[in-house]
């Protein structure tokens, strides 16, 4: 993996990576209840160097780890998190929303890595103060919203910054307008063969930029045979273990 220790050495990330990194996807998501304290610890079980997660706030400020502001999808209760305080959202039967402090507390346990999406701007600052004053280094923060990228880097931010960039918008663009460290790319929708949208020219100007490259989330065992031998940073998956698997074979190879 070209410059990814160096990468690492320069964010100040753990000694010893393997790369590409298994990012687990809102945790093993797809064993367990996306982004709750029991699916991050099953995708550092199962072999993830770092957890993706999603941050929002609650009407008090507080952040916490969730993909969707309303409740609806996934605990099938019509409130949304901007609308509570922390504590009425603790007291919801039945709802498993941690504090974005809880999870950091418990990926520094488990030596895990936090790939932190902005869903709401006010998050930001909020993950990036709390990870600062803990000397949690081993993160990431990124966004969809190039600006918010932006602004966390003009700010003084100085974890490595991700812009997500989905299907038909131009990578190095987005990367320019974000300031950003990685390019994501979020194209799993892209067909039967995302991994050929991402062409060896591609990946050679986005490496030559000075940028990382991270994958989508993936959990089809043909596609993802291609893209562990592909020149990236880290590899997103739902299913960890499907990644793992494949990094084992293709090193013994």
């Amino acid at each position: 993996m070209r410059d990814a220790t160096a990468f690492a050495r320069r964010f100040r990330w753990p000694a010893g990576l393997r790369f590409p990194l298994v990012i687990g996807h809102r945790g093993a998501s797809g064993h367990v209840r996306e982004n709750t304290l029991e699916s991050f610890v099953r995708a550092s079980e199962l072999g993830a160097h770092m957890w993706e997660l999603d941050a929002q706030v609650t009407r008090d400020g507080i952040c916490v780890v969730s993909h969707d502001d309303h409740l609806e999808r996934v605990f099938g209760i019509d409130a949304r998190i901007s609308q509570l305080t922390a504590a009425e959202l603790s007291r919801l039967p039945g709802i498993e929303v941690p504090s974005f402090a809880e999870v950091a507390a418990l990926a520094w346990t488990y030596g895990a890595g936090l790939y932190v999406e902005i869903k709401e701007p006010a998050a930001a600052p909020l993950a990036w103060q709390l990870l600062k004053e803990k000397a949690q280094r081993f993160a990431v923060f990124g966004s969809f919203d190039a600006e918010l990228v932006r602004a966390l880097r003009d700010e003084g931010c100085d974890f490595p910054l991700s812009v997500l960039v989905r299907l038909g918008a131009d990578p190095l663009e987005e990367a320019e307008r974000a300031a950003a460290d990685i390019v994501h790319l979020c194209w799993e929708r892209g067909g039967d063969r995302p991994q050929d949208l991402v062409t060896p020219e591609l990946s050679a100007a986005i490496l030559e930029s000075g940028r990382q490259i991270v994958l989508w989330h993936e959990e089809r065992p043909d596609i993802i045979v291609d893209i562990v031998t592909m020149p990236v940073l880290g590899i997103c998956s739902d299913l960890p273990e499907r990644i793992v698997a494949a990094l084992d074979k293709a090193s013994a190879a």
